[in-house]
């Protein structure tokens, strides 16, 4: 795998570095070493670039490998037949979204750190490079992904722990850590993170709430709890999965069209109100998690589905302030988005930087809530699939 000689390669580790400092992302001085002494290209010897591959040494794979950009490494199929998809399993994360989370994480020498989702190495490179391979333990779900790792890792000269199983429950074996930090998105803390998370330790875990969910910054507050603040930054993970031959996390596989009949009604809310605006998603989301919402005026309505139930909105007024609805499946979503909507408004619209999780390790302790723990306006997380 040497397809590049040291000055090479070490020269774009540099500018990349250069580039998320110059971006104001990359502040610690001990994290922009590592970046630039990190081999990337030895972590991610194959991309996958829609429907062509990048192997090494291919032109183009280079320039891809030391870009600030997500790498595809891995796909499933998602449904049977012809009408079956790849879906992206594991990527190299962006060194934009790695550095904000690894600052936030921040680890001091001698901290023993989990990595939960190895994906190709190259953050378990970066922890090692920090901490000393020793300190740093890294899980997946996926036998295929772990073993890749162990042998680029070896090549690069790092050599972490490495394990295959269940991210939600923890590093086999009994052992604590000082951070522990998820790359993959969760819509709930595993309470096993909370148990094998040392005092005064830290967990820093995507939010998985939609298209681009926040980060958690959590800290253990008590020996069965951790609280703290949402992070704004956003960030698009694939979720922390069960299945090794599904993209989809627990819950999450695409559902049939509901065939109930609809209901007819109409909303004083305007639907063309609800795109695009990242901190109404994350509010919406709160009410009704695993909520998409999507649409365009080219289409003229716009679309929200959760599992089974589903909204259609005409973007055209029946008349000034009132628009056409119909829903359909087990309950009336748009009556949820309808009510969190409202509410958003009422609260001044809250953006991510005032919310904050507490989160025990016992099943449906777990909340988000607003400006501060004890506020009167908090919602339960709940465990995919739920």
């Amino acid at each position: 795998m040497d397809v590049l000689d040291t000055a090479t390669w070490e020269s774009r580790a540099a500018a990349l570095a250069a580039e998320l400092t110059a971006a104001g992302v990359l502040h610690d001085p001990a994290w922009r070493d590592a970046f630039a002494a990190t081999p990337r290209h030895l972590v991610v010897p194959r991309i996958l670039d829609g429907p062509t591959t990048l192997e090494a040494g291919d032109p183009g794979w280079l320039d891809a490998v030391y870009a600030d950009e997500a790498l595809a490494t891995q796909t499933r199929t998602a449904g049977d037949g012809p009408a079956g998809r790849e879906i992206a399993s594991s990527s190299s994360s962006k060194p934009t979204v790695m550095v904000v989370m690894l600052e936030r994480l921040a680890p001091e020498p001698g901290h023993r750190v989990l990595e939960i989702g190895t994906g190709t190495g190259y953050n378990a490179a970066l922890l090692s490079h920090r901490l000393g391979a020793n300190n740093v333990y890294s899980l997946d779900l996926d036998p295929e992904l772990v073993d890749a790792a162990h042998e680029h890792l070896t090549v690069a000269g790092y050599s972490p722990h490495l394990a295959t199983g269940d991210g939600s429950q923890g590093w086999p074996g009994e052992i604590t850590f000082d951070r522990i930090i998820a790359t993959c998105a969760v819509t709930a803390i595993p309470p096993a993170w909370i148990d094998q998370l040392a005092a005064c330790g830290r967990i820093v875990a995507p939010l998985d709430a939609g298209a681009a969910g926040p980060l958690m910054v959590l800290d253990k507050t008590a020996d069965d709890e951790v609280s703290g603040r949402i992070d704004p930054f956003p960030m698009l993970f694939m979720p922390m999965r069960v299945d090794v031959t599904s993209p989809f996390g627990p819950g999450k596989q695409p559902s049939a069209a509901a065939t109930a009949i609809p209901h007819y009604g109409t909303t004083p809310v305007d639907p063309a109100t609800l795109l695009n605006r990242p901190e109404l998603a994350l509010f919406l989301w709160l009410h009704a998690s695993g909520l998409t919402l999507g649409g365009s005026a080219e289409h003229g309505v716009v679309v929200a589905q959760r599992g089974l139930a589903r909204a259609e909105v005409d973007l055209t007024p029946l008349a000034e302030g009132t628009w056409a609805v119909r829903q359909s499946g087990p309950y009336r979503l748009w009556d949820t988005v309808e009510h969190a909507a409202t509410l958003f408004e009422a609260l001044g619209q809250p953006d991510a930087a005032r919310l904050g999780v507490t989160a025990l390790n016992v099943a449906g302790k777990q909340f988000i809530w607003l400006d501060d723990p004890d506020s009167n306006h908090s919602w339960p997380l709940l465990n995919s699939g739920s």
